[in-house]
């Protein structure tokens, strides 16, 4: 009789769970044609911000201070580097400046010495020109006196004469007078413009070298590459004493947890996403309060999921990628697969199948 109860307790109990595995069924059909059209929900990868360690020449390792996998701190050195050939070029462009300020001091020199000479040519000249003026001068007035004396001759002839030579002489030496002082200052003028324009011209040298010398002793400075924020060394890619070329990427960095979610909408839905649209993110396993992120980029073309995305292994699955930032205080894993709906729109999908299936006494 027992064994007979027990069977019949079993039947009932497998019953129970048959139709309950269908009610399940119908509900998830029921909720997937019930958010047909009206929800966006799809998958993504947790992902965080990346920085590549690079320089713009070709450089040498001179030492590695980290190692993969390292977590480093503001302030903390993460690889030193050497380039001869900037240290060349400082140097050059040091003698460059020293030679246009020694430069300038020669010019400047030589063209104050030149200046005193015209001055001191135009002083003898001026000296020698102004005695033989005022000798003439004297005589001429002597002469006047002598002729204005002799009465027998009449005031024409007077005024004719030797006197009126003389007073031709006079004037010619007051007019050399004045032409040599106008040639003197032109010159003194022509000179002093010179040592000006000079001196502009080696302001505007000098100015353009003290520039490209400040860019190169701050490229110099960045030969040793120190963090600003805290990271995890994601790779190194180098060794000490190799010499990489340009833009080659010498360390890559990586944030702790993750700052962003690639996700991966099918195209078929991909227009209910926009710039600045709220959406939720969950583990696949819908566990755990959900994180609120901002879509902040979408692909303007349709690309391939990665390939744990697809449902066959040999048939590819297309979308649209969208990038969802999310705050750095969060639960997922780097690379961790999580599912990601429009905000407000889902409920947890295992609450929707036991309230379909058992009512609100689920929890019970």
């Amino acid at each position: 009789m027992a064994l007979k109860n027990t069977f019949l307790i079993s039947s009932i109990y497998k019953r129970k769970l048959s139709i309950a595995w269908i009610l399940a069924v119908v509900a998830v059909v029921g909720l997937g044609y019930f958010y047909q059209g009206n929800v966006a929900l799809f998958q993504g990868i947790a992902e965080a911000s990346e920085t590549i360690i690079s320089v713009p020449s070709a450089t040498e390792i001179v030492k590695v201070h980290v190692m993969p996998g390292q977590e480093i701190k503001a302030g903390d050195t993460i690889v030193e580097l050497n380039r001869p050939d900037l240290t060349l070029r400082i140097n050059e462009v040091t003698r460059e400046l020293d030679a246009i300020e020694g430069r300038s001091s020669l010019n400047k020199a030589d063209i104050d010495q030149r200046v005193a000479s015209v001055k001191a040519d135009l002083a003898t000249r001026s000296a020698a020109l102004r005695f033989e003026i005022n000798r003439l001068e004297t005589e001429y007035q002597k002469n006047k006196e002598i002729s204005s004396k002799l009465k027998s001759l009449s005031g024409n002839n007077a005024k004719a004469g030797g006197n009126d030579g003389m007073a031709m002489q006079i004037k010619n030496l007051k007019d050399e007078l004045a032409l040599a002082e106008k040639n003197a200052n032109e010159q003194i003028a022509l000179l002093q413009g010179s040592r000006s324009l000079q001196r502009k011209s080696g302001v505007t040298e000098a100015a353009t070298l003290h520039k490209e010398l400040e860019q190169l002793k701050k490229e110099q400075a960045d030969l040793v590459q120190i963090a600003k924020e805290s990271w995890v060394v994601g790779s190194v890619n180098v060794r000490e004493g190799e010499k990489v070329s340009s833009f080659t990427p010498i360390v890559t960095l990586t944030h702790k947890s993750p700052s962003l979610i690639r996700g991966y909408i099918n195209e078929q839905v991909y227009q209910r996403m926009n710039l600045g649209k709220d959406v939720e993110i969950r583990t696949l396993g819908g566990k755990g309060k959900p994180i609120k992120g901002e879509v902040v980029g979408l692909s303007s073309r349709i690309v391939v999921f990665p390939d744990r995305m697809w449902k066959m292994p040999d048939m590819p699955v297309y979308g649209r990628e969208v990038t969802i930032r999310i705050p750095e205080d969060n639960p997922f894993l780097l690379g961790e697969m999580v599912a990601i709906s429009e905000e407000g729109k889902i409920k947890d999908l295992a609450t929707e199948i036991m309230d379909a299936i058992f009512g609100n006494d689920a929890d019970e």
